[in-house]
């Protein structure tokens, strides 16, 4: 990458080096190079968390009361409520990554 511009992505360098060599590039080459830049996106995987968490929300508000009851009973009932919130955030957090990642934003690769 040039030092001057850290924000220059690698397939700009890799063009930039494709550009400058004499060798001419086949169609079917063209086309392999396009396909191993591009990722399948998770769509699938984001409406599966997404609707997951949706049903987890929506009982989780309509059984308001045995959840209040049934958490405040004391002893080994007290690790309902930190298994549920470990549940809610792995579920939302999964549903998150992959919207982010359908919608194309990823972490930088460095």
């Amino acid at each position: 990458m040039n030092e001057n511009n850290p924000y220059q992505t690698r397939l700009a360098v890799n063009k930039s080096k494709r550009s400058s060599t004499s060798a001419v590039t086949s169609p079917a080459t063209a086309k392999q190079t396009q396909t191993t830049y591009r990722k399948k996106k998770p769509v699938g995987k984001m409406l599966l968390f997404g609707s997951v968490s949706l049903a987890a929300y929506a009982l989780l508000i309509s059984n308001e009361a045995l959840v209040t009851n049934t958490y405040t009973l004391g002893g080994w009932w007290a690790a309902l409520p930190v298994g549920t919130a470990f549940g809610f955030s792995f579920i939302h957090g999964a549903f998150a990554s992959n919207l982010l990642s359908v919608l194309g934003l990823e972490p930088k690769k460095a």
